[in-house]
């Protein structure tokens, strides 16, 4: 790499970290346990409909979840929150359709949608409710990056599915973790969740170590398409610092083989 280039490479990285700190000295707030943070947000979580990663996940998930027959099949949402998608899902009619979560307040609102939902408070590394090789479909969408221990997690997954059991996963890239915060606006003050942010390849050798096999990965980046939503918010300044950064990634996988033994 040439110099020029290097310094280029330095400089931008160089303003993307000050945008960052910039941003956190905006939010005046420490980052909240997931739980803690999703059971404030939940009673408004719904009305942000022009949440602009919640709009690309719309779209993104519709399109992984066109490819799977969902008809008579057992569906394991992880990281259901308030269901979001279970409309599109129970429209497919499942022969079931189980919900995991942290945060009370979020299955709460789901419950009030769905009252005879199947929810179980719990965390993505341990679906204890949920049998070994029962699952034929299992979700997780915007929830990995709020997972404490993602290779559990993955590993938990991988018991539950059948071989053959489908795996759809979306989430925040973590191109745009390392500098974004997840955040929302509660009375007035702006909340930041606690997250982590796990290069796409590390978590791709881990489902490949559960004994998942690749089908597809899509992203949607931060581009011309998006650049209404943050001028609309007064971040201009964002858009211009993120231009052609991903920021959400989908994937299809599906389980082939029992888990590998851990190195």
């Amino acid at each position: 790499m040439s110099n020029l280039v290097l310094n280029a490479s330095k400089r931008g990285w160089a303003r993307l970290l000050r945008l960052r700190r910039a941003l956190r000295r905006l939010t005046a707030a420490t980052p909240r346990t997931v739980a803690s943070a999703y059971d404030l947000w939940s009673a408004t979580y719904d009305d942000e409909g022009d949440n602009l990663l919640v709009l690309l996940d719309e779209d993104l998930f519709a399109g992984l979840l066109a490819r799977i027959e969902v008809r008579g099949k057992r569906v394991v949402d992880v990281g259901c929150g308030t269901g979001r998608h279970w409309g599109k899902l129970l429209a497919r009619a499942p022969s079931q359709l189980v919900g995991y979560d942290v945060s009370p307040g979020m299955l709460a609102q789901l419950r009030s949608k769905n009252p005879a939902a199947t929810v179980h408070l719990a965390s993505a590394e341990a679906l204890v409710h949920t049998a070994a090789g029962t699952c034929d479909l299992l979700i997780s969408t915007l929830a990995l990056s709020h997972v404490a221990d993602v290779d559990a997690a993955i590993r938990e997954w991988a018991r539950v599915l059948r071989e053959g059991g489908d795996l759809l996963l979306t989430d925040f890239h973590p191109a745009a973790a390392a500098v974004a915060e997840t955040t929302f606006v509660r009375r007035g003050r702006v909340i930041a969740i606690e997250k982590r942010a796990r290069p796409l390849r590390a978590l791709e050798a881990a489902l490949v170590q559960a004994g998942f096999e690749p089908v597809v990965r899509e992203e949607r980046l931060i581009d011309e398409a998006v650049r209404h939503h943050y001028e609309r918010a007064g971040k201009g300044e964002v858009y211009e610092a993120l231009r052609g950064t991903p920021l959400l990634y989908g994937m299809h996988w599906v389980k082939k083989r029992p888990p590998a033994a851990p190195p």
